[in-house]
């Protein structure tokens, strides 16, 4: 595995246990690994947008949980954060609910979802909503981290 110099050491073990236990909850399959597989054992919710037509998005943004007045005042925060930011990727931990940019290459939606499907395993990450753009999805940015 590759040696992560960002990360306390700490932090690195409790990735890698998270990790173990989905592959674990999986029976240690071969590669390449399922991402249904996976969504289905850790009971995630799945589906795309796109940036001109975020039906799904608009569809999220009436479900989730209010977590900031922010967020109440202004509902269409979610959109407007999808297309300033040009948001490839969405993670809706509230929801346990991914969405992906439907106009990305299709060869680039696997690797997104698996992105996203990471920051779903990690606790620290319930208390936010996370999206990701071309730099933070890119291999080079997964590598620095």
């Amino acid at each position: 595995m590759a040696k992560n110099v960002l990360l306390l050491h700490a932090t690195r073990v409790d990735i890698d246990e998270r990790v173990e236990r989905v592959l674990r909850g999986l029976g240690n399959p071969e590669p390449p690994l399922q991402l249904q597989d996976v969504r289905e054992l850790l009971e995630l919710d799945f589906g795309f947008y796109t940036a001109t037509d975020p039906g799904l998005a608009d569809e999220a943004i009436s479900r989730i949980r209010v977590a900031t007045i922010q967020v109440f005042k202004r509902p269409t925060l979610i959109i407007d954060a999808i297309r300033k930011f040009s948001l490839k990727a969405l993670y809706l931990p509230d929801r346990k609910r991914i969405l992906l940019d439907g106009n990305e290459p299709k060869l680039k939606h696997r690797w997104n979802e698996a992105h996203e499907v990471g920051h779903s395993l990690l606790p620290w990450h319930e208390e936010m909503m996370h999206g990701d753009n071309d730099h933070t999805l890119s291999r080079a940015w997964e590598t620095l981290i």
